[in-house]
């Protein structure tokens, strides 16, 4: 700025101190990176440093993507700069690669040179076979070296043995290459240990290669006095094409004897003098020793440099060598490019790049010097200051993690150069799988189902789904249903173990690829435990142990002991214990006088696994019984006896050999504390005049032949039951409404029940109708429902009153009760007869609904089935079906009516019809009716039609609410006259009518009739082919026709005579036959005989069989005959009839 820096002045205690404020400026590279070729165990640095206010940050950008050095634990970092290093003893090979430092702040970015970490192993040598070369003495010889490669060209040396560096002179000359070149052997030369050392320097390593032996043969053929000629480069001349700024090196090496090489530009100016020193001079004579007119240009040894190459330096460079017998030259063409800058990138091109992507613009320039560029964004702000983005050395901007907000143009141009390019930067969505496949644990011989769902920019669209089973393709086969791929959903059925694995699913695009892994687990039941072992057997238990097997993924929660008794055991197992999947022992507690065997099965979350083989046999020793039978009790039933019962032991828990129940028996009270005891094997035992219901104390004790069990506690049973004796006394009855009453008793001495009291059972029964005067006589409905039954309800032994429902009101009813025990019923108490009281009727049994007019319905009805009490009358209500109206209120109080007409309703509107009979006690349940007036009726309407040969099928619909209306149906054939013809009478309300006897191919006149008017008529046409008229002719005429007729009875006639002729002639006699016939009774018919039958003269004509053989051909032959003549007399009778009664004859 032309303001210069800005000034601030101070006033401290009257003096003034002037104070610059720093000025901003961007960031600038000053010490910029260096390449870097390391070795394995070498440590490696990158410097980067840079200038700017404020101070630059820095970051580094690794082979195109962001590298963060002070995110790696083994690189060192500088606070204020972006240098770092690593150590050589932590592991350097992945910090290969291409290096590109950016420093930024706030004003902009600077990049630096793009430099390159190379890691290599330490160089060593091949074993190689030792080389020898022999030559004559004056020739020239070139020794190779061949170096082991490395990005860093070693420092070549040739020594002999005793490491001395041979001496380098204008004959013997070491090249760049690293060759020793001999101008001309001496034979002094000859040696075997030209050793050539490659120096690393950076690897800290010298190889010596295998030592060359040269060996020297004199000659007198040796041409001392030949011109020179050249080793290096070959051939006549040679060209370079070298950019400007660049630096450029030629060599030059002559051979032959006493050779001088000197190189010279086009111009004559001598570059070089001889091999071992530069001069510079002109033709015109020499320049003195150590003058330089150029500092660019440099000997080194038979090799010019040239340093910052310019396009002056473009011309023809000669080597010459040169001794007294002549010339060697050697032309060299060296052209320096300086090109005008170009762009190599086309204009306008759009790169497309996905979300997260890496995006790199390219911006290729060519031009001698290479031109710098610059990227600019849409926006206003500096490009380079955002940390991810990067412009590489040649040109190409990178930009790291692409966002939506980085979509838009670029401008790439040449500062000074009218020169510049655009490109388009499209970002699209990036592909998402929103639903990846799961982690699914499947049993064995089940399917497993993996979906993965994506989301997929529509540009992209449509993307394909793969899915890799541990990086394997999957394919569906049509060999087997292995794998099935639907979608985004793929199901492997029948899993088993080579199914176990990753299964990843892709999502590719043509730009990007997203994928995400689930796995299969398969999981099954255990496998059943091994390696049961007992061990610390006592005589009550023992110690199982046991070994897990594979639980197949699917952790064990729990071991099942179980075991067999061999002995007594019914070769069931019997669980002992449950431990849990940690546990693999167990103490299992055992019964005396046992054999067992033990197994365990293992749990998990599938199920049980198969039981484990079963353990070697297990005895425990006798012992005397440790516990009794239970549910000791008496079951007496029959007077006189006491039956004690109990729970037989199981044979597991006898203890030992000879097992018994020890029963044990008194009276409870009255014969003192003597008990009685017997032995038996199994219940019931049977006590004998032990009374009735006599209270006793029994116990039951278990023995075996080591002892007695322990003692057990007394029960109390009884003696058989017997029934009561005595009747309860006391009975009352309190009516409490027409259908419940109270009955009530005194309780009955014990000593009467002679048993355990169970109740007492009240019995009701019903007699009849109630006993009251004026009953009307009842209909069959009412005499039905009045048929007498009983009913018995029992109580609890402590009641004394019972409340009964469901009584029939109008009725007379008698009640007696009883005591009952376990034994039955005793002698019921004295009958009390009462009446119940009248009660509402229940609905009347039937309504059914007539509509004489239009404004009037009688209602018809028959009388309730239960009146419970006198029928006074009936009370009809009823309503529109509207429930807003009114409620209308009719009182019949004739109780023999059966049906009521009500007048002057509305014929638009529906009734609710409400009917109750009537007693003294009330109005009872009503009977629903709805219904409405009929109209009057009207002729069916909307009449369709379906027409066949010879019917017509009519259907219509009625009006609704209307009356039955008759109709008929008149209908004429329109073909050749006729009279009209007339149905039967048809009804409104059939709907459905098929008209008959129509003729194929016909058109009908069709008339609906109803008193007497035609409300609908129509044409039809029925289907099928028509008759074909007769023409007029004398066919036709009568005279003919009976002609006709006379010879057809005249044929038919003759015709029967022949009939009866041939079947009198024959060429065999019946009677002869009838006359030589034996018994028929006597001789059995032949198979091949059958009967013939003939007319007789009988008065009657009865059909006469005799028995014969014809010949069978002649028999066939006549009856067929017989059989044809009749059937053509029939046809032709029936078509001179047709023809008489139509002069049509049907085709």
């Amino acid at each position: 700025s032309s303001r210069g820096p800005v000034s601030h002045s101070i006033s401290l205690a009257g003096l003034e101190y002037g104070v610059l404020s720093p000025l901003k400026q961007p960031p600038e590279i000053t010490v910029q990176p260096v390449s870097v070729t390391a070795f394995t165990a070498d440590d490696i640095s990158l410097t980067c440093e840079a200038s700017g206010n404020p101070a630059p940050s820095f970051r580094w950008v690794k082979d195109g993507e962001e590298f963060d050095p002070t995110s790696d634990p083994q690189l060192s970092t500088s606070a204020d700069s972006g240098s770092f290093s690593a150590s050589g003893n932590d592991p350097i090979g992945e910090y290969q690669g291409k290096y590109s430092c950016y420093a930024y702040n706030g004003l902009g970015t600077a990049v630096s040179n793009e430099v390159q970490i190379i890691i290599e192993n330490t160089p060593k040598y091949v074993k190689e076979k030792k080389v020898t070369r022999k030559v004559e003495e004056g020739e020239s010889v070139v020794l190779k070296c061949n170096p082991p490669s490395s990005t860093v060209a070693p420092f070549i040396h040739w020594m002999d043995r005793n490491l001395r560096h041979f001496e380098q002179s204008e004959r013997v000359t070491q090249g760049r290459d690293g060759n020793l070149y001999f101008a001309n052997v001496f034979a002094s030369d000859g040696r075997d240990d030209y050793t050539c050392h490659a120096q690393y320097i950076s690897a800290r390593t010298i190889l010596p290669k295998e030592p060359i032996s040269l060996t020297v043969t004199t000659s007198n053929s040796v041409l001392r006095n030949r011109r020179p000629q050249m080793m290096h480069p070959s051939g006549a001349h040679s060209s370079y094409l070298a950019l400007r700024g660049s630096t450029l090196e030629l060599e030059c090496i002559p051979e032959g004897l006493s050779a001088i090489g000197l190189l010279t530009n086009g111009n004559g100016t001598v570059c070089c003098g001889n091999t071992g020193a530069m001069q510079m001079c002109k033709a015109t004579g020499p320049i003195p020793a150590g003058v330089d007119p150029d500092p660019r240009r440099r000997a080194e040894g038979g090799t010019m440099v040239m340093e910052d190459v310019q396009p002056g330096d473009t011309a023809v460079y000669q080597c010459l060598a040169s001794n007294k017998h002549g010339t060697a030259l050697f032309n060299t063409y060296v052209y320096i490019i300086e090109l005008p800058p170009q762009m190599l990138t086309e204009d306008a091109k759009v790169y497309t790049v996905v979300e997260g992507q890496r995006a790199l613009l390219s911006c290729e320039t060519f031009g001698s010097p290479k031109p710098k560029i610059t990227w600019e964004g849409e926006s206003s702000d500096t490009l380079l200051s955002d940390p991810r983005v990067s412009q590489l050395a040649n040109g190409t901007l990178q930009i790291a993690s692409i966002a939506q907000e980085d979509a838009g143009l670029y401008t790439c141009s040449v500062p000074g150069a009218n020169l510049s390019i655009t490109a388009e930067l499209d970002v699209l969505n990036k592909t998402a799988i929103i639903s990846p496949p799961e982690y699914l644990r499947v049993q064995r011989g089940k399917s497993g189902f993996f979906t993965c769902q994506a989301v997929v920019d529509p540009k992209l669209y449509p993307p394909v789904i793969q899915w890799r089973m541990n990086r394997k393709k999957i394919f569906e086969s049509p060999y087997n249903d292995k794998y099935t791929l639907d979608g985004s959903t793929l199901a492997v059925s029948d899993v088993q173990s080579e199914d176990e694995g990753m299964y990843t699913c892709e999502v590719i695009t043509r730009l990007d690829m997203a994928h995400a892994s689930g796995y299969i687990t398969i999981i099954d039941k255990p496998d059943p435990p091994t390696l049961l072992q007992l061990s610390a057997p006592k005589d009550r238990s023992l110690m199982l142990s046991w070994s897990p097997e594979d639980d197949h993924n699917s952790p064990i929660l729990e071991f099942v002991v179980e075991y067999e008794e061999q002995q007594f055991g019914k070769g069931e197992w019997i669980e002992v214990a449950r431990v849990t999947g940690e546990v693999n022992h167990v103490t299992a507690p055992l019964r005396p006088f046992g054999t067992y065997s033990f197994r365990v099965t293992a749990i998990n979350e599938l199920g049980k696994s198969k039981p484990s083989s079963p353990s070697a046999l297990h005895s425990t020793p006798p012992a005397a019984p440790d516990m009794n039978p239970e549910d000791v009790r008496s079951e007496s039933t029959e007077p006189g006896t006491l039956v004690i019962m109990w729970e037989e032991m199981d044979q597991q828990n006898f203890n030992g050999p000879g097992f018994q129940y020890k029963v044990m028996w008194r009276q409870s009270i009255g014969q003192g504390p003597q008990w009685h005891h017997n032995y038996t094997s199994s219940p019931p035992f049977i006590v004998m005049e032990a009374g009735t219901f006599i209270p006793f104390e029994i116990k039951v004790q278990a023995v075996n032949d080591l002892g007695e069990g322990p003692e057990p506690e007394p029960e109390i049973g009884y003696s058989g039951e017997d029934t009561p004796l005595e009747a309860p006394v006391g009975v009352g009855v309190e009516v409490i409404n027409s259908t419940a009453i109270k009955v009530k008793w005194a309780p009955v001495s014990k000593d009467t029940v002679r048993g355990h009291l169970l109740g007492y059972k009240v019995h009701l029964k019903r007699l009849g109708p109630g006993n009251r005067r004026g009953r009307r006589k009842r209909g069959r409905n009412e005499r039905e429902g009045e048929r007498s039954d009983s009913v018995t309800v029992e109580t609890g032994a402590n009641e004394e009153k019972k409340v009964l429902g469901g009584l029939q009101p109008y009725s007379r009813y008698a009640v007696s009760v009883t005591v009952f025990n376990s034994k039955g019923e005793g002698p019921p108490s004295e009958p009390i007869s009462f009446d119940t009281p009248e009660g509402v009727p229940s609905h009347p049994t039937s309504l059914h609904l007539e509509s004489p007019s239009e404004t009037e319905l009688t209602l018809h009805w028959t009388p309730p089935s239960q009146p419970n009490g006198v029928l006074t009358g009936y009370l009809l209500q009823y309503q529109q079906s509207d429930e807003d109206s009114p409620m209308q209120v009719e009182t019949i109080d004739d109780s023999s009516a059966s049906q009521f007409t009500v007048k002057q309703l509305d014929p638009q509107s529906r009734y609710r019809f409400y009917l109750r009979g009537r007693t003294s006690a009330g109005d009872g349940e009503a009977i629903i009716k709805e219904g409405a007036t009929m109209l009057d009726g009207a002729p069916p309407s909307n009449i369709s039609m379906s027409v066949g040969e010879t019917s017509v099928n009519l259907s219509w619909v009625s009006g609704d609410r209307h009356r039955n209306v008759a109709f008929h149906i008149h209908y004429l054939s329109k073909n050749g006259g006729g009279q009209w013809k007339v149905s039967e009478k048809l009804n409104s309300t059939q709907s459905f009518y098929q008209l008959q006897g129509l003729q194929p191919g016909s058109q009908y006149r069709l008339q609906f009739i109803f008193s007497n008017n035609t409300f609908w008529e129509t044409d039809i046409q029925t289907q099928g082919e028509g008759m074909l008229e007769l023409k007029e002719g004398f066919a036709t005429q009568g005279w003919f026709i009976g002609l006709i007729s006379a010879i057809m009875v005249l044929l038919l006639v003759l015709l029967i005579l022949c009939i009866i002729k041939r079947t009198k002639g024959g060429k065999y006699s019946v009677k002869d036959k009838e006359e030589g016939q034996v018994d028929s009774e006597a001789r059995p018919m032949k198979d091949e005989a059958f009967g013939e039958y003939r007319y007789t003269s009988a008065p009657h004509n009865l059909l006469h069989m005799t028995t014969f053989n014809p010949n069978p051909n002649q028999l066939t032959r006549v009856r067929f005959q017989n059989t044809y003549l009749y059937a053509q007399t029939l046809i032709w009778a029936q078509i001179m009839l047709q023809m008489k009664n139509s002069h049509k004859v049907d085709l």
